[in-house]
């Protein structure tokens, strides 16, 4: 009966906190609105191939498409259980509820009372980063925040010595949480196993637990590579796609234009771009200590106000102030803050202080060194270097994310000091002193807040919004100057108001803890008023980032994006094969071009590192963009701000099409000159050539004025070309070069693809007439799908097998051990 009621309860507050999903109304996710455009001509392709296409030409030029949207054939995987546990609830509903009920299991677990486990489970799954992430989009990495709980709770179990139920456990979560490709939250997910895993071992080899600690790594191990194995197909492709993307290095030419080097993964500038500041971490107790995001004031704010003094209207000022983002923190922007909760807060210290188990240090360890990671390069010597020797960290971006780990694991101490607090405390003495001293503690750091409130500028390094309210007052410098004032006094009356919010939330945690020590209230109306309090608490701070407002008609929203607009409809009336370039957005972070069109942008936090060093070095780094570079990638078509910025379409006469034959070739050292060859070239003449690949052109082109090449078809995994020659040539392909899967063949036999203008295909083709086809034939997927399928039979076969073990071993009614074993004879 407990556990119906955390299903009930879970269940009930995420269809109220999401009601209008119930209704047919929908989150307009930025995140997914781009995923959407970057995936329109996959599921387009499906409509006709009856699959997905492994290469996509509508982001970036082209790219595995797989990285965008993927199927798979292997209908045994253990992943198609996410719709079991998540009850097959719509999103967001289903985010909620998978964070609150894998927790829960936790805390059973740990045998935690039911109530604390609804208390952890809430806490957890509304602290103020998943609404806001939620609604944003970021549905992987939600999902992948619901399985962290779950797969700590069957280690656990296997650490508890339950190896069949535990190992098993440990195999289909591993699965689960890997199988929702966010291998930045399994990377966090990893810290705190490792954290908890050296605290146990250290106990077991003090008391020589020597084979328990063999069974533990034995089954662990077999877990974790069995359930990686059932999720080999996006593990395999995005590892071998990664080392072509800026994930695996970039070009970094230096200003001289003389030194140059190659990273070895992202540029740390890149990387370290969401840095939390050292004083922002309070947000965790405190949410607007910086401010929060856009949208928090209306007319009641000092900025509308002021705005209506100095003769702005009323409703145009209120507009002001609601498009204001008070948030001035050292980010370069933010939905919001990081709150797990002023209770959360104030019963970790409480448990930090009052436990007694190890426990509580690999859980402080693991919090601790999270924070310090989400500081990125406002900690720089620590972060720097663990960027440059921590396996694979410097494959992640935004350190703010490290902050998953606090969301996690000060519910999880919060609960456990709570049960021991009220369930198992038989010193009252003890626990006082140690909850006088938890309340100290806090004052001073209110105190502390205190400080900060009085002492503050409430004004960024670079502060965007005095430059804003600069433009909106066009010049008047004495108006912009009055605005900012008061934007300045609603910062600091945000920070102001939550101080006194949190406050009172962690004061009433105390008196509450302290009525039940003095045996004013009994245990039962403890208990609840703390469950209540902690719940009110991230659930009112997370109505700020999701509430029914963020909801809107399913029809409008897909409508917006999912119609072409006249400008896209001009250029649709050119069925040809082409490039388009939007320059009345960002295109480099942008996927809404890609509904319509082949876009030489896209949104994606893991381009190819050809593309990103091209927009680096010669579309966006210069003063002004290569047109060369544009013709070359075939980019027909720029989208433009035209007058009143309303867009126009520009149309590139000198586009180079989908192939061309050269007259010349300029063989050049390697990458870094190919780059630098770019600055002045003309594409449709001499292609740029690195060294490495001068064996793969047998011999020097020579012009033929009646040579021809051109497409016959590009349907994504296969294309076709026809060339006709009376000399030998070199051909140039405006297709992305892409080595790991791309297969190259000249009338039936497989010729070197070269790499050609730093980025694209080059053949190189004797004399005569040719039927030229590449397919798009990676090994990483088709190799690893079939590892998928044997590792989830595997998987199942374990499964039948601790469910006999377990059947067969199970307490019979007197107390003996039904093994079922037929007797010998």
């Amino acid at each position: 009966m407990p556990h119906v009621i955390a299903v009930a309860v879970f269940l009930i507050i995420a269809v109220i906190y999401c009601k209008p999903a119930l209704e047919g109304k929908v989150l307009e996710q930025s995140d997914i609105t781009n995923w959407k455009g970057m995936a329109t001509q996959s599921i387009k392709y499906k409509e006709t191939h009856g699959h997905l296409p492994l290469w996509t030409n509508s982001a970036f030029g082209g790219m595995p498409a797989y990285q965008i949207d993927m199927e798979s054939s292997n209908f045994l995987s253990p992943n198609y259980l996410y719709y079991v546990s998540n009850l097959f609830l719509p999103k967001p509903i289903d985010f909620f509820f998978l964070m609150c009920i894998s927790f829960y299991f936790l805390s059973q677990v740990l045998k935690i009372d039911y109530r604390l486990g609804i208390l952890g489970g809430i806490a957890y799954a509304y602290a103020s980063f998943t609404p806001i992430i939620v609604t944003v989009g970021h549905d992987t990495q939600a999902h992948a925040l619901g399985y962290v709980p779950a797969l700590l709770a069957a280690f656990f179990l296997v650490f508890q010595k339950r190896y069949w139920i535990g190992g098993v456990l440990s195999i289909i979560f591993t699965s689960l949480l890997i199988g929702q490709n966010h291998p930045q939250v399994t990377y966090y997910f990893i810290i705190v196993a490792l954290a908890a895993s050296v605290a146990y071992l250290i106990s077991w080899l003090r008391t020589k637990q020597y084979k328990h600690i063999t069974l533990s790594i034995l089954i662990l191990a077999i877990a974790g590579v069995i359930g990686a194995a059932v999720n080999l197909v996006p593990l395999a492709t995005t590892l071998d796609f990664s080392k072509a993307t800026m994930r695996n290095g970039t070009l970094n030419l230096d200003t001289s234009g003389k030194a140059t080097r190659q990273s070895s993964g992202l540029p740390i500038d890149y990387a370290f771009q969401w840095s939390y500041g050292p004083k922002e971490t309070f947000t965790l107790l405190v949410p607007d200590i910086y401010g929060g995001a856009a949208g928090e004031l209306g007319a009641d704010s000092h900025l509308a106000k002021v705005a209506v003094e100095k003769g702005v209207p009323d409703d145009q000022a209120e507009a002001i102030a609601k498009e204001m983002s008070a948030y001035w923190g050292a980010q370069p922007g933010t939905s919001g803050p990081v709150y797990v909760g002023a209770i959360m807060c104030f019963l970790f210290v409480f448990g930090m202080i009052y436990l007694k188990g190890f426990d509580k240090w690999w859980i402080l360890a693991a919090c601790i060194f999270a924070i310090l990671l989400s500081w990125g390069s406002n900690f720089m010597g620590f972060n720097e270097f663990l960027f440059n020797h921590m396996p694979l960290y410097n494959k992640f971006r935004a350190p703010t994310m490290a902050l998953v780990i606090p969301q996690f694991l000060f519910p999880l101490i919060s609960v456990m000091a709570l049960q021991q607090f009220i369930f198992n405390e038989k010193d009252k003495a003890y626990a006082w002193k140690k909850l006088k001293t938890a309340g100290i503690v806090m004052a001073a750091i209110f105190l502390i807040m205190g400080m900060f409130y009085a002492n503050f500028d409430y004004k960024a390094t670079n502060d965007e919004a005095q430059a804003g309210l600069a433009q909106i007052t066009g010049g008047n410098t004495e108006l912009a100057g009055s605005l900012f004032k008061a934007f300045k006094q609603d910062r600091q009356a945000q920070f102001g108001s939550d101080i006194l919010r949190s406050l009172i939330f962690a004061g009433l945690a105390f008196v509450a803890m302290w009525l039940l020590l003095r045996d004013k209230i009994k245990p039962v109306y403890a208990l609840l008023a703390l469950v209540l309090l902690g719940s009110v608490d991230v659930l009112a701070e997370g109505r700020r980032y999701l509430n029914d407002d963020k909801f809107q008609d399913a029809d409008t929203v897909n409508n917006a994006y999912e119609q072409p607009s006249p400008i896209d409809q001009q250029i649709l009336r050119d069925t040809g094969f082409y490039r388009v370039l939007d320059l009345t957005k960002d295109y480099s972070q942008e996927g809404y071009t890609s509904y319509f069109h082949n876009s030489l942008g896209g949104y994606s936090p893991a381009k190819l590192s050809l593309i990103e060093d091209l927009l680096t070095y010669q579309l966006r780094g210069r003063g002004s963009f290569n047109l060369q570079v544009l013709n070359m990638l075939n980019v027909k078509y720029i989208i433009a701000p035209g007058q009143q910025n309303q867009p126009q379409v520009q149309v590139n006469p000198a586009a180079l099409g989908n192939c061309w034959f050269v007259k010349a070739i300029d063989f050049v050292k390697g990458p870094p000159e190919a780059m630098k060859a770019l600055n002045n070239f003309n594409p449709k003449d001499t292609a740029v050539i690195e060294e490495s690949f001068k064996p793969s052109i047998p011999f020097t082109p020579v012009a033929d004025s009646t040579a021809t090449i051109k497409l016959v078809k590009n349907d994504n995994d296969v294309i076709n070309y026809t060339s006709s020659a009376k000399t030998n040539q070199l051909a140039i392909f405006s297709e992305i070069f892409y080595d790991r899967g791309w297969k190259a063949y000249v009338d039936g036999k497989e010729y070197p693809i070269i790499k050609a203008d730093y980025a694209l295909r080059a053949l190189a083709l004797p004399a005569g007439n040719h039927s030229i086809r590449f397919e798009f034939k990676p090994a990483s997927y088709y190799q690893s799908d079939t590892i998928a399928g044997i590792a989830s039979v595997i998987t199942w076969l374990i499964v039948i097998g601790a469910i006999v073990v377990t059947l067969r071993t199970r307490p019979a009614a007197d107390g003996t051990i039904n093994n079922n074993a037929a007797p010998s004879k």
